[in-house]
């Protein structure tokens, strides 16, 4: 086995970027005033014990003290430094296990993104043994067998998989598949609009080249602006906004993906095609036609338009079967994920239900939002009968949405990971309950999001006198409303359990290096 050579650091940087280090710089000349940092902490504890919808399992599930952490920080605040404060705060709502539920950094941080340019996937040999691949990398990047198949084995002189598991621990998911699929997606894309900056301003890697050779090299961080804060996900229109089920931070990064590893031809047809969240194309495999659908994000526009575009899709698809692929999905539109379950299902589906906590701010928003009426009366009873939840209620009507639409008959099978989130998890538990067909997963369960997610903004609109205006662009989402399934899993919440896969595949090296072959070959045989 040949030594490591170091190579040090590659010789060009991403481009349209800014350094790390010169970007904190300029953080560091204009730090949040003080009085700013105690109006955020105000504000955190008026959302989460006013607000929150699933306090009561976080502090059951994950033994986590939100509210009291909050009173401690207010307390210990004065002395905090700008990355400190950042730091504590997002610690908070991190302990939640909530990724629908967190602090936003204010500006400068709002629409940056730190990246190191590549992106790694990890598989599993039989035997079980792991390894983490370069799968994406920027053509400036590459050098000295640094590329595509480059296969990492340390990180900042850490093991790969230990760097993997500690990173895993920062992060928000609800379960271990979720965190650990977090944890090495952030090892080399991080927003900063949902957490505070790397600690190193470069990384030092020790790699395998794709022909076997050892080597080391370092990397910069680098910040550039994503193309959209969040796409719609950030858009304050009521009838959408209030209709969210999505992990904005991954949201982020999806689109980052598309700019920085789609090639140019790539983004130009995807942007025109449903704003870049469908593809879909004709899969031969063993003899058989199959279609593929693969859903990106479900964060779109309308849920009309969306399930018109799906319909259209399916109806020039094969017969013999079709796969429909979520994975990597951060949500989005509730509406639209519903109606294009419809849309696949030659019966009426049963919708999710939703939930509001029974606190005193969810009845004034109950009594002055007539969307909120039909859950005003069990808010209110609840001072006699001491439920925590309300009555739950769906949120939409995907037969309604989808009247007049064709429908796709044929056998189905749906592809989830520990990145499908919110909107598509509500997806993959429809898929499920309603019978659609099986589950097949690259992780045991989907990400596990359960709620529909409003912004501190668009709660201002309907409660002024509860919350203010929060300093420098900064910013909160809540889970406002809990979802539970429907038909054989009735009032069974998605928060922190997600969606269960009926069969496992194991990522291989030929589904990392070769467009998932062998991951399709599985699906198809669930078809067949």
């Amino acid at each position: 086995m040949s030594p490591t050579v170091a190579i040090g650091e590659p010789a060009r940087t991403l481009p349209d970027s800014t350094g790390l280090q010169e970007f904190m710089e300029r953080v560091e000349a204009d730090p949040l005033p003080l009085a700013a940092r105690y109006q955020l902490v105000a504000a955190a504890r008026v959302l989460l014990e006013e607000l929150y919808v699933h306090l009561p399992l976080k502090r059951a599930m994950h033994a986590t003290e939100p509210v009291q952490r909050l009173r401690l920080l207010e307390r210990r605040l004065q002395p905090f430094s700008e990355l400190q404060f950042h730091a504590e705060l997002t610690d908070v709502f991190r302990g939640l296990r909530d990724l629908h539920t967190g602090y936003q950094l204010p500006d400068p941080y709002r629409g940056q993104v730190a990246t190191l340019g590549f992106l790694i996937e990890r598989y599993a040999d039989p035997d079980g043994t792991p390894h983490h691949i370069v799968s994406k990398v920027d053509r400036s990047l590459v050098h000295a067998g640094f590329d595509v198949g480059a296969e990492l084995t340390a990180w900042n002189g850490v093991p790969i998989e230990r760097a993997v598991e500690r990173n895993a621990a920062a992060q928000a998911g609800s379960n271990l598949d979720a965190r650990l699929a977090r944890g090495l997606e952030s090892l080399t894309l991080r927003p900063l609009r949902t957490g505070p900056p790397p600690d190193e301003y470069q990384v030092l890697l020790a790699y395998r080249s794709p022909g076997g050779r050892r080597r080391e090299t370092r990397v910069p961080w680098r910040v550039r602006a994503a193309e959209q804060y969040a796409g719609r996900a950030q858009d304050p229109v009521p009838t959408l906004a209030t209709s969210l089920g999505i992990d904005v931070g991954s949201e982020v990064r999806r689109q980052v993906k598309r700019t920085l590893f789609a090639p140019p031809r790539a983004r130009r047809s995807a942007a025109r095609a449903l704003g870049s969240v469908v593809s879909h194309r004709t899969l031969r495999i063993r003899g058989r036609s199959y279609g593929y659908l693969r859903v990106f994000s479900f964060n779109v526009a309308g849920a009309r338009s969306f399930a018109e575009q799906v319909a259209r899709i399916v109806a020039r698809g094969p017969a013999d079967g079709l796969i429909v692929d979520i994975r990597g999905n951060p949500g989005g539109h509730v509406p639209a994920a519903e109606s294009a379950l419809q849309v696949l299902s030659p019966h009426p589906v049963a919708p999710v239900s939703f939930s509001l906590p029974t606190t005193r701010a969810a009845l004034a928003l109950a009594r002055s939002n007539p969307a909120f009426r039909v859950w005003t009366n069990s808010i209110r009873a609840a001072v006699e009968t001491g439920e925590v939840y309300s009555q739950a209620f769906p949120l939409t009507d995907p037969e309604a949405i989808t009247a007049g639409l064709p429908r796709y008959t044929g056998p189905k099978v749906l592809v989830t990971d520990a990145l499908s989130y919110s909107a598509a998890d509500i997806f993959a538990a429809g898929f499920q309950d309603n019978g659609l067909g099986p589950v097949l997963g690259t992780a045991r369960r989907t990400g596990a999001g359960g709620a529909n997610v409003w912004t501190h903004e668009l709660l201002r609109v309907w409660l002024p006198e509860l919350l203010g205006e929060l300093p420098r662009g900064a910013g909160f989402r809540v889970a406002l409303r809990r979802a539970t399934r429907a038909r054989g899993n009735v009032d069974v919440p998605l928060e922190d359990l997600g969606v269960q896969a009926d069969e496992l595949h194991h990522l291989t090296r030929r589904d990392v290096t070769g467009q998932n072959r062998d991951l399709l070959a599985a699906a198809a045989a669930l078809l067949a």
